[in-house]
Parts: structure tokens; C-alpha cells; sequence
């Protein structure tokens, strides 16, 4: 397939998903949980979360709001808190740290489940300088939160004007416990752009509509570079790939017949995957950045028009050639078992046009009439007698006058 790239790009304006966000309101103070089956990726959405709440920006689905502070508790063995130190330092997590923004490392038995009663007392949410804050929490991987202790740190939080979120990988968006934070968000685990290493999506169920998939989501990507953990958040527009790279093309102004050819599917499948999904051109969006997403889908690169024009006009020529040497092959290779029966190679040097249809059919009556008449000269010959009959010996000698002549079956001449 072939495209012309150097058609002006359709200017990119705000999403409809990021026009929706500015009526949002900000994140409500009290208890917000992160559930999901995301354990695998724990830091990654971790990371991200922290990166969000210390800009205090508003690329999620519920903007965040501006903290008086902000602290990330970590409560585990002293084993434990190294590697989380190291790892927090890879991510770039530790160049983050203010007057406003810490990392709170405490040493303790084992990981602590923060919906306990001694885990709650220590977060001192009733001291002043709570007030106004946001606290960043981290249960134990596939720990259940307990139900009281869950409404004991949504009560906590709510009376002292602060933000508790309370990330829970593992546990499941269930109504006993989904219904009991003032907010809620779900992370799910996805395919990454292109260039990127890991991705999940976040929702936020209150957000979700019928009629826009995409409403209340974005779609969180992440690698790790060299200043630590690089991170796009982009609006959602599906879970797979190719949906993406599908709705990307159309916001560029391709038709859908364009697109199915690229894909391949046909125009009315490409229009109902399309029915309903928003998409926008990344910024930067060129050749290359096409090349990388057609290959992470596994697609057959676009030739420009010009070099497959010329593509296939070497290989008409390499065909015609190959063509010459093979006809000038099988011609020396006839030369060469030409016994000189063939009558259409009898005394040629070069080979001959082939038989029109009038000279075939005289060679092929020819060939009959010589047929018949070797049949009838076999049928003669076995039907002849091997003697004459009744053919007496006659002796060498005379008959009357004629001269009698014996051959060597002794039949008379």
C-alpha cells in the first residue's frame, strides 16, 4: 500500500476527553482507593501516582487539587526499605523532594496493613499539620482492607480536610468495599504505545458513560530513561493497539478505506470500531512515528509511491532479462538432443516459428496414411500361406519346353 505523507497534517485541537476534565471537579477530600489487578506493576502506578500528586496536575480523571503537603509513608523491614530506597531513586521518585513533598521511610516487623487500628494512630490525622495535606499509602500486595478500618481513615480524613490515598493491588472492585471510599479509581494493566515499556489504564467508575468509552479514563505509559521514570498520559481510546493506530488515522484525515487497506479489514469493520472512539494525533506525528506504530502492530511498512514505481520498473527489466537468458538457454539446450527426426529442427540453425494450423493437419493426415498403409502391409503378410497348397516337389529339370527352377523350399519358379 502507498500513501502520500506530505499533505498538510489536520491542526490538533483539545480532545473531547480533556474538554470534559476542566469541568471536573477537583478530587474530593477524604479516603481514595486505587483497586485493580495490577500487582505485577505495583511501582509503575505507584511512581505515577506520586509523580501526579507532587505537580498536582490534572491529567487524571479527577484533577488534583493543591496540597499544603504532601507525604509517601513507607512502613517495612529495614531490608525492605533499601531496596524500596534504591528503587524509589531509579524512578526518580527521590529528585522529587521539597519542604512540601517527602518520602517517609519507617522501620517496622513487616509490612503494615494500613487499615489496622496501630497502623491508622500512627498517621496522627488529628495534629494540625495534617490539615490540608495528602497522604499517600500503600497496602500489602492481595491484603484484603479491613471494613473498619477503611471507614475509621475515610472519617479521619474528611475531619481534618486532608486526602488519604490508600493504593490496594489486588483487591478486587467489589460493592463491600468499592462503596466506602469518598473516591475510587481502578488500574488495569493494557498494551503500551509504541516506545514505551509498561502501561495501565485508570478509571474512575463514576465517570463512566454509555455513551463515550473513553469518558473517565486515561491511558497511563511508562519507561524508564535516563533522569528515572518517564510517563505519558494520554486519553483513552482502547485496550489493543491497533484500535489506537486506527483512531489515530482517521483524526489525521485518512478514509476508512484507507484504513482497512492498512490493517486489514474491510471499510464497515473499520466504521464500527471506530462508532465510538475519540482520537487525536500525537504531537510530532511523521513518517517514523507511523514506521514504529505499524511495526509494534506487526503491520507491513507504506512504500512511497515513487520508489515502488521504480521498484517494479527494475523488476520488469530483471524479469525481461531473466526471460532472454533462459530463452537463449533452452534454445542451446534443444540444439544440443536435436537427433534430426523432428521435422521442425531438420537443417536450422536457429529455431523456427511454430506450425500455422493448416501445416500441422497436413503432418498429422501424412502420419495417418502412412499408419494404414504398415497395417494393411502387416495384415498381408500374416495372412499369406506359409506354402501353396497341394504343391507337389517338382525335381530339378524340365517341363516340356519351359526351364523349371527349384528354391530352397523346393517350390517351383
Amino acid at each position: 500500500m502507498t500513501r502520500d505523507f506530505h499533505r498538510p497534517t489536520k491542526k490538533n485541537g483539545q480532545s473531547k476527553l480533556a474538554q470534559s476534565l476542566t469541568a471536573i471537579s477537583a478530587l474530593n477530600p477524604g479516603l481514595t482507593m486505587i483497586v485493580g489487578q495490577y500487582s505485577p506493576m505495583t511501582l509503575y502506578v505507584q511512581a505515577v501516582i506520586v509523580q501526579v500528586v507532587a505537580k498536582q496536575s490534572a491529567d487524571l480523571p479527577i484533577p488534583m487539587p493543591d496540597f499544603k503537603s504532601v507525604i509517601c509513608f513507607f512502613r517495612n523491614t529495614p531490608r525492605k526499605l533499601e531496596q524500596l530506597r534504591g528503587v524509589h531513586k531509579l524512578l526518580g521518585l527521590s529528585a522529587l523532594i521539597t519542604d512540601d513533598f517527602k518520602l517517609a521511610y519507617r522501620e517496622a516487623s513487616r509490612e503494615l496493613d494500613w487499615t489496622s487500628p496501630a497502623a491508622i494512630a500512627t498517621l496522627s490525622l488529628g495534629n494540625e499539620e495534617r490539615k490540608y495535606s495528602c497522604l499517600v499509602l500503600q497496602q500489602p500486595t492481595g491484603t484484603t482492607p479491613d471494613i473498619d478500618g477503611l471507614l475509621h481513615l475515610r472519617r479521619a480524613a474528611e475531619s481534618a480536610n486532608a486526602h488519604v490515598i490508600l493504593l490496594c493491588p489486588d483487591v478486587a472492585h467489589e460493592a463491600k468495599t468499592s462503596g466506602i471510599p469518598n473516591e475510587l479509581f481502578i488500574a488495569t494493566p493494557c498494551e503500551p504505545n509504541p516506545g514505551f515499556d509498561e502501561a495501565f489504564v485508570l478509571s474512575c467508575p463514576e465517570l463512566a458513560s454509555p455513551l463515550n468509552p473513553g469518558s473517565g479514563k486515561v491511558l497511563c505509559s511508562v519507561r524508564l530513561g535516563d533522569d528515572g521514570l518517564e510517563t505519558e498520559i494520554t486519553p483513552y481510546v482502547a485496550d489493543d493497539l491497533k484500535t489506537r493506530l486506527m483512531a489515530i488515522l482517521k483524526a489525521n484525515e485518512w478514509s476508512l478505506e484507507e484504513i482497512g487497506q492498512l490493517v486489514g479489514l474491510n471499510k464497515s469493520n473499520v466504521s464500527r470500531k471506530l462508532r465510538m472512539v475519540s482520537g487525536t494525533v500525537p504531537d510530532g506525528w511523521d513518517d517514523d512515528m507511523l514506521a514504529e506504530w505499524l511495526e509494534a502492530c506487526d503491520l507491513d511498512p507504506i512504500e512511497d509511491e515513487d520508489s515502488s514505481a521504480v521498484d517494479s520498473g527494475d523488476a520488469d527489466d530483471d524479469d525481461d532479462d531473466d526471460d532472454g537468458e533462459h530463452q537463449s538457454d533452452d534454445w542451446a539446450a534443444d540444439d544440443d538432443e536435436d537427433d534430426g527426426n523432428d521435422l521442425d529442427d531438420l537443417d536450422r540453425a536457429k529455431p523456427v516459428a511454430p506450425a500455422s494450423r493448416n501445416e500441422g493437419s497436413v503432418r498429422i493426415s501424412v502420419c495417418e496414411a502412412v499408419s494404414e498403409i504398415v497395417c494393411c502391409v502387416n495384415s498381408i503378410l500374416i495372412q499369406a500361406p506359409a506354402r501353396p497348397p497341394e504343391a507337389p516337389p517338382v525335381e530339378a529339370g524340365t517341363q516340356g519346353s519351359t526351364p523349371v527352377i527349384l528354391c530352397p523350399h523346393g517350390w517351383a519358379v
